[in-house]
């Protein structure tokens, strides 16, 4: 199988690739939860997309020094599917490329290696997941030599650089100061619409229980809105507020010299470029705090860095907040509060003798989530499609998913849009735009009863 994308991780030695097709996200270390009596190779426990997974240091499954866990350098790369219970700790991760097949070379028969990758002047080992998890069990391992990569950039400790992140909008690149990014993650997420925002506003993202505002890039700077599986969303945050940035895809990671950086945002139009840096025979277009505290200004009312699942705004008169979604033409609303998060549709596994209401389990980054049929429980007819939602909901501590054929707003209601309704399932009428818009607020605990029903 040809491996499509890498990331390259750099240990300070020699440069590594894991195929982007594993990979969950890339972000700062977590806080760290030790592990007694741990096998070699892992270094403790953490959260991780609400899931604990064990933290593997790379660098010991290599025969190397370990990740200095506390480094501002050090990332944790988390993975999907079978890997979903790992995440690698490694020193450094430089960048995620698209692999140009004539440059790689295939191993069929190195149980270490995929393939070595040529990649600039640099040779990319590409290795396998499967080979370095083998070795966690192990005590003790005997060392390899491993064929040197690309060599570690060195910069003089009498010149002053910033760290970037270089990334592609459009046939141009840009850049962002790396002190005021908080992760990467992969762009293919659910939005939540936001009534009345601009159309640079993507939507909402719900990203372990906090809610963020999406903005893409491309429509800020006056580009095509174009997608592919290249995209990536970058989680930024400066003060108190975090936002995240559409991107057509990263390029690089690296050092810049403070000779090599020109500020010179006065000399752009609305000020969306705070300078340039000269990167040998390119110019790269970068932004840092004066453009971010102008981005936030401009969509202050959309983005609220303190906002999560359990706690947005709230005003005086603001009694609920729920997110709206349809089932058969019609409206429903379940609270916010009991909200974790919104995917994509994923079919069910069948289960054997459950409750009729059951429509089987499916699994989300190695956990496991019971899909419950609104459609059976309010006996209407069902509608599937692949444009269909699962709504997964924290209900006594048990994740819930419910399959919704779309799903429109979240919203904060007042106490005046508000009508108490007499219906064991519903606890609520909301009356929006003026009694013209009536959505049924569901008692998720009332929904999950299967009192007096077989």
């Amino acid at each position: 199988m040809q491996i499509q994308e890498i990331i390259i991780i750099n240990n300070g030695a020699q440069s590594y690739g894991i195929s982007t097709q594993f990979i969950n996200q890339v972000s700062r270390v977590p806080a760290l939860m030790p592990l007694p009596l741990r096998p070699f190779g892992v270094r403790g426990l953490c959260s991780v997309g609400g899931n604990i997974v064990s933290i593997v240091d790379m660098n010991l499954l290599l025969d190397m020094n370990a990740v200095e866990y506390d480094a501002p350098s050090s990332r944790l790369v988390s993975f999907n599917g079978v890997y979903a219970s790992h995440a690698f700790l490694v020193n450094q991760v430089d960048n995620i490329v698209e692999v140009n097949q004539k440059d790689t070379e295939y191993l069929d028969n190195n149980d270490e290696l995929l393939a070595v990758y040529k990649y600039e002047d640099s040779l990319i080992q590409i290795v396998s997941l499967d080979f370095l998890l083998s070795k966690i069990k192990k005590v003790a391992i005997t060392s390899k030599e491993i064929k040197k990569g690309k060599s570690e950039t060195k910069i003089s400790l009498e010149e002053k650089s910033s760290r970037f992140l270089i990334f592609a909008m459009a046939n141009e690149r840009f850049a962002l100061n790396i002190d005021y990014l908080r992760e990467i993650i992969m762009a293919d997420v659910s939005f939540t619409e936001i009534t009345g925002s601009s159309s640079e506003i993507l939507g909402l993202i719900n990203l372990r229980n906090e809610l963020i505002t999406v903005l893409d890039l491309q429509t800020y700077y006056g580009f095509e809105h174009t997608l592919s599986y290249k995209n990536r969303i970058l989680i930024v945050s400066h003060g108190d507020k975090t936002i995240g940035l559409l991107v057509d895809g990263i390029i690089d990671i690296k050092n810049i010299l403070a000779k090599n950086i020109e500020y010179m945002s006065e000399n752009f139009e609305d000020e969306k470029i705070s300078g340039v840096i000269h990167d040998g025979k390119n110019l790269i277009s970068f932004f840092d705090a004066t453009v971010l505290d102008k981005l936030f200004a401009k969509n202050r009312k959309f983005i609220d860095a303190k906002a999560s699942i359990y706690a947005m705004d709230k005003s005086a008169d603001i009694a609920l907040e729920v997110i709206i979604f349809e089932l058969a033409n019609k409206e429903y609303a379940f609270k916010i509060e009991n909200v974790a998060e919104i995917i994509d549709i994923v079919k069910p596994t069948e289960i054997a003798y459950t409750n009729k209401f059951i429509d089987g389990i499916i699994n989300i980054r190695g956990q496991i989530i019971t899909i419950f049929s609104l459609y059976k429980k309010l006996n209407i007819p069902k509608n599937i499609h692949e444009g269909c939602k699962i709504i997964i909901c924290n209900i006594n501590e048990t994740k819930i998913g419910f399959i919704v054929e779309s799903v429109s707003d979240i919203l904060n209601i007042h106490k005046n849009e508000i009508r108490e309704q007499n219906d064991s399932l519903f606890t609520n009428v909301l009356h929006l735009e003026d009694g013209k818009r009536l959505v049924l607020c569901m008692d998720i605990d009332e929904i999950l009863s299967i009192k007096g029903q077989a």
